[in-house]
């Protein structure tokens, strides 16, 4: 299979290309890493330590100790937190810090006590949220305390550049260009080489295997990535050549040798493909019905772009939103609806607020913005103009209930054993909870009574929010799944799917069952696969999505669905999910 090119474009041999594919190259044997294995832990366990080291962390550590930091694209369940705990010891760091989602705050405090029994974890490691560091009150804190190890688990939460946190760990790392840097996650890259080259750069520094400048590595991520437009996509040339590699075309090849060069670059440590769960994956489609009155509110969505209370929408995304919520019957509206000069003010100072972003080297927040506009320092028309009706309204999203179909599908699926089933929206969950007492695990992983999510039953059902849960917990004592809304993305199916088919998985399967109600639950997934491949030959990793058997009806025959949730009239390739 060839691939065409319109563009016309083609990367070129430049000085940085040469430098990447000069880089030196390491390996490890299994002989190698075994013995290395069982050396650092003799190193680092305390005199009762019983426990000890995976491969893969005592590769980690050793890289990390021997190149001065670490860029680690390891398997979800592979092993990071001990990872994260015992690198300060491994770098001699006097000022440690590592920063965490804040929803595993909780849960690796209680994980550093009981490694501490086994390892020797030093007690100067000071542990912060993304979330904390993004606040205006912490936009001196890396300054402030002047860390000199960064060590950034979950690592994909700062692949993006204009998000304020992001913003203030590249500023200190400009700032102080000797801070070394520790990154790791199971799904460091969403679906482009743009989310973690910033990562790997202050990681390796020079000896990172990504181009320094913006404008080369634009180039590459024109070449490589999934999600390009087609008359833009620039022949990958020479990057075919990084590494060995083979492929079933020229961009195949060339994502296989970007990652060979990526993966033997000294200072990478990435799961090989092949090193997953020693237990098999199943992935099944589950179709419901639904009422009249859900099809009739699918009709008006989709012939007028209207939701079920007469609110005009003006972009496809909010019709791809809507859709999730009306598959599983419900909608959520603002009552009363905003008035227009609100929207507008509303709108033109959103729009300012990023603009100003996209140019500032200083400011990183909303707040940020806000404030620097009441000193003078920035035009604040645009602010005056929000302020002035800002108060007029208050946002109120109600959720409208009108089907209880998706709910009873959850309900049947669960009296059928002990199992999980994962929630998008809150309100639904919760309505589930109420409906069957099941409990449901929203907001740092805790139900209603404070209990965390790893401690609940194992031999009974529990609900849990997806955007709380599907990331650094470990749930291998549940090997049943029910998905009540398709991610769109590979990495967020990773991180989910990484939570029950785990290592101390017991069971020889585990299962996943995925509703599927609309036709956006089907491009979801469509999109998901494609991404998982994409991404799965830049970083040699196994995607679980691509390993697992699946049962899923063919195209032709989602292609027959009838009804009009499973008709779309928008582009769903150009929404940005």
């Amino acid at each position: 299979m060839s691939i065409q090119y319109f563009s016309k474009r083609r990367i070129t041999e430049t000085p940085e290309l040469r430098r990447i594919k000069n880089l030196p190259t390491r390996t490890w044997s299994d002989a190698d890493a075994n013995k290395l294995a069982s050396d650092l832990t003799e190193l680092l366990k305390t005199p009762q330590g019983k426990w000890k080291l995976r491969t893969v962390q005592a590769i980690a550590l050793y890289e990390m100790g021997t190149y001065g930091g670490l860029f680690g694209p390891i398997r979800v369940g592979g092993g990071k937190t001990l990872t994260t705990l015992l690198a300060p010891y491994v770098l001699e760091a006097k000022r440690p810090i590592l920063l965490l989602p804040a929803a595993l705050i909780e849960k690796t405090e209680r994980e550093r006590r009981e490694l501490a029994k086994h390892w020797r974890i030093p007690v100067n490691l000071r542990i912060m949220s993304y979330e904390m560091l993004g606040r205006v009150q912490a936009a001196e804190t890396l300054t402030f305390y002047k860390p000199d190890l960064i060590i950034s688990d979950e690592s994909h939460k700062l692949k993006n550049k204009r998000a304020g946190v992001t913003r203030r760990v590249a500023r200190y790392m400009r700032e102080h260009p000797d801070t070394k840097f520790v990154a790791l996650s199971g799904t460091v890259m969403k679906g482009s080489i743009r989310d973690f080259a910033h990562i790997l750069r202050w990681c390796l520094k020079d000896g990172a295997p990504i181009p320094k400048t913006e404008g080369e590595l634009e180039e590459w991520a024109d070449s490589l990535d999934e999600k390009v437009n087609p008359l833009n996509r620039i022949n990958p040339g020479p990057l075919t050549t990084l590494a060995p590699a083979m492929g079933a075309d020229e961009l195949q090849v060339a994502r296989r040798a970007f990652q060979a060069r990526l993966c033997s670059t000294p200072g990478v440590v990435a799961t090989k493909a092949g090193e997953d769960v020693d237990c098999s994956l199943y992935i099944r489609a589950l179709k419901y019905d639904v009422s009249p009155i859900t099809d009739k509110h699918f009709h008006t969505l989709r012939s007028k772009w209207e939701t079920p209370d007469g609110w005009a929408l003006s972009e496809a995304v909010g019709v791809w939103r809507h859709s999730r919520e009306l598959a599983i019957g419900l909608h959520y509206a603002w009552s009363p609806r905003p008035p227009e000069e609100w929207v507008n003010r509303r709108r033109e100072w959103a729009a300012f607020v990023r603009e100003t972003l996209s140019h500032s080297r200083t400011l990183d927040t909303e707040l940020q913005v806000a404030m620097a506009c009441d000193a003078g320092q920035l035009d604040g028309e645009a602010l005056r103009a929000w302020r002035a009706v800002r108060d007029t309204f208050k946002p109120n999203p109600v959720p409208c209930w009108h089907d209880d179909s998706a709910l009873l599908a959850c309900e049947a699926w669960m009296k059928q054993g002990p199992g999980i089933v994962w929630c998008e929206h809150v309100f639904f969950a919760e309505e589930l909870s109420k409906r069957t007492g099941v409990p449901y695990f929203g907001a740092n992983g805790v139900d209603k009574t404070g209990l965390p999510i790893e401690k609940a039953d194992p031999t009974k059902p529990l609900i849990a929010s997806i955007a709380a849960n599907s990331t650094g917990r470990n749930l291998q004592a549940w090997s049943r799944n029910l998905i009540t809304a398709c991610p769109t993305g590979a990495a967020q199916w990773e991180q989910l799917l990484g939570r029950t088919h785990r290592d101390g998985q017991q069971a020889d399967q585990v299962e996943v069952d995925l509703l599927i109600g609309c036709a956006e639950h089907i491009d979801g997934w469509t999109r998901a696969l494609s991404a998982a491949a994409a991404s799965e030959d830049t970083l040699g990793h196994t995607q679980k999505l691509l390993v697992a058997d699946k049962l899923f009806p063919s195209t032709q025959e989602m292609s027959n669905y009838s009804g009009a949730r499973f008709q779309r009239n928008y582009n769903v390739e150009k929404l940005v999910l």
